[in-house]
């Protein structure tokens, strides 16, 4: 149980046990400028890696440019997920790890115009099952964590069924839109997205925020070309600027050192996600968490009842949205003090 509690944090941080999952709002117009021609931006990445290929022999301003580039195909990503994309309906395979154990999560995704996602993802641990879903219809989006243990299946109750530990949050999105909107903030910039973009674009605009990333190789995965991305942490990331310094340490030891996304060339679609942590024992690293999405198809349509989600009546949600206005006005307020 306690390895599951842990392992749902560390995940969390790296922006996967909710995956990050903050839904989107669909945005047209200029936005469509900036993915006009993603192929020129892998042109650029190819001719790079087929280059030089040691950090060492990059002078600073080269390696800054391969920076610029690996964070706009981040963006690009993001921006072609939320308004180049159909519904989509895909496996999901995850492997979470600690220094010494290794543990298989499974799950499903589906994604829809007009901010719909749904996540859900299942495992067993130490004779613990798991279970974590994420749902948004583009209002609302709900955060359903159950824990069920081994005591847990054998207890009686009245009802005769096993107690499950059970945490449902809510987010409010149209709340979010109307503070943005009322504080003029740009709801495309990465910051400001993270708090308001769920399923894969979310998860993207939350690295785009905090990390900065360059291409380092090329690969296949099921025979489709891929660039690897790898992202390290900004030094303005706001995880280090906690105040709490519990919260600084937990954060530190529970964070990746490394993340890597392989984008698929084809349409830049993310097809892998590796949060890579130092070993504390031996040189490398191991895969902290890795996500592998597979059987990705392209379909017609979905059913809009999918997205919606309704709590038991006799659980009483958490309601969270006046954190992430916090966090919005924030970064208000930042910007601001950035333009005085």
């Amino acid at each position: 149980m306690k390895i599951l509690r842990r392992l749902t944090l560390t995940a969390s941080i790296a922006g996967i046990a909710a995956i990050g999952l903050f839904v989107w709002l669909s945005q047209g117009g200029d936005l469509k400028q900036s993915v006009k021609n993603p192929q020129e931006l892998l042109g650029k990445m190819k001719s790079v890696l087929s280059g030089k290929s040691s950090e060492e022999e990059l002078d600073p301003a080269q390696l800054a440019e391969n920076i610029r580039e690996g964070n706009s195909l981040i963006k690009q990503s993001r921006l072609l997920l939320l308004h180049n994309m159909g519904p989509i309906r895909a496996e999901v395979l995850q492997i979470i790890q600690t220094p010494t154990q290794s543990f298989r999560a499974t799950g499903k995704y589906w994604q829809a115009p007009q901010s719909k996602s749904r996540l859900l993802v299942e495992m067993e641990i130490e004779k613990a099952s798991g279970r974590i879903l994420q749902v948004s219809n583009g209002q609302v989006i709900w955060s359903v964590r159950e824990i069920t243990s081994e005591a847990d299946r054998t207890a009686k109750t009245d009802s005769d069924k096993p107690p499950q530990r059970l945490q449902i949050e809510r987010i409010d999105l149209q709340r979010l839109s109307d503070f943005a909107k009322i504080n003029g903030a740009d709801e495309t910039e990465s910051r400001i997205a993270r708090e308001m973009q769920s399923g894969l674009a979310g998860l993207l605009s939350s690295l785009e925020a905090r990390m900065d990333f360059r291409a380092v190789k090329q690969v296949s995965i099921n025979q489709e070309p891929c660039i690897v991305l790898e992202g390290e942490w900004k030094p303005e990331s706001a995880e280090n600027s906690m105040g709490n310094e519990f919260a600084v340490n937990i954060f530190h030891q529970s964070r990746p050192d490394l993340v890597r996304l392989f984008i698929r060339e084809s349409d830049l679609f993310p097809m892998r996600y590796l949060c890579l942590k130092k070993h504390p024992e031996r040189n490398g690293y191991y895969a902290q968490l890795a996500m592998e999405l597979t059987e990705v198809t392209q379909l017609p349509n979905l059913d809009p009842s999918m997205f919606n989600y309704r709590p038991p009546d006799e659980q009483v949600p958490n309601d969270i949205t006046h954190e992430y206005l916090s966090r919005l006005e924030k970064y208000g307020k930042a910007s601001d003090a950035v333009i005085k």
